[in-house]
């Protein structure tokens, strides 16, 4: 029997709902900022054009179109997914090395940990550079990767059934 499922510190750590929840929105805003090209605007970090919440965040009307057509909103959404993931994911990761769970386990916390914090600072780069390809492109991979790490772990730290 896999040693992650039949431990119960991986029950007491495995991510909450929630997280997968933030994990899959930021996806969605991913894409979003990517189709709009909202990382062409605002390109001054970490303030957007001297504001912590640009004043044309909420202009459009209907108010939900601003979550998917305004490029302040999305850039917005996007750069506080990403402050949450990396407070989020370092707590995990802390959870994960003092609990007793499998050596999987920690290795996907460590590396979801490294790169979460790499994704952060492409991210970061990639909007200052005003989103040269190969930045953006870079940026685009290590997502992926970041996904992969975040359903490995997730998957080694399922409880047992």
């Amino acid at each position: 029997m896999n040693e992650a499922l039949a431990s119960p510190a991986a029950a007491e750590v495995a991510p909450a709902p929630a997280g997968r929840a933030v994990a899959a929105w930021l996806i969605a805003c991913a894409a979003l900022v990517a189709g709009i090209r909202a990382g062409k605007a605002d390109n001054t970090f970490p303030l957007m054009n001297g504001h912590l919440v640009p004043p044309e965040t909420f202009m459009l009307e209907p108010f939900w179109l601003n979550f998917v057509s305004n490029v302040a909103t999305v850039q917005l959404d996007h750069r506080l997914l990403a402050w949450v993931l990396l407070l989020l994911v370092p707590w995990l990761w802390l959870r994960v090395r003092r609990s007793g769970v499998s050596r999987a386990a920690r290795l996907g916390a460590d590396s979801l940990l490294g790169l979460v914090a790499l994704q952060f600072g492409l991210g970061v780069a990639t909007l200052l550079a005003a989103v040269p390809v190969g930045l953006a492109a870079a940026h685009q991979g290590v997502a992926t990767l970041v996904f992969a790490a975040a359903l490995f772990t997730a998957h080694a730290l399922r409880p047992a059934r």
